[in-house]
């Protein structure tokens, strides 16, 4: 499964959608407490997580999702 990097475009997209970002993380991956920046909005980042996640991610407003390198 790829790892994936999360951050918000703006604080407003992430008070609209951290609770969304934090059910898919729990759907694909089995929890959704993942090591983050403390900056608003956060940074969310060495989440395991399938294409289909991904793309439920990417599908949110606001979301950025960066797949990170090997």
């Amino acid at each position: 499964m790829p790892v994936v990097t999360i951050r918000w475009e703006g604080i407003e997209q992430w008070e609209n959608s951290r609770h969304q970002v934090d059910r898919i993380l729990e759907k694909h991956t089995g929890h959704n407490q993942y090591p983050a920046t403390k900056s608003l909005p956060p940074i969310i980042f060495g989440v395991d997580i399938s294409e289909e996640g991904i793309k439920e991610l990417k599908a949110l407003d606001g979301v950025v999702v960066r797949e990170n390198e090997d």
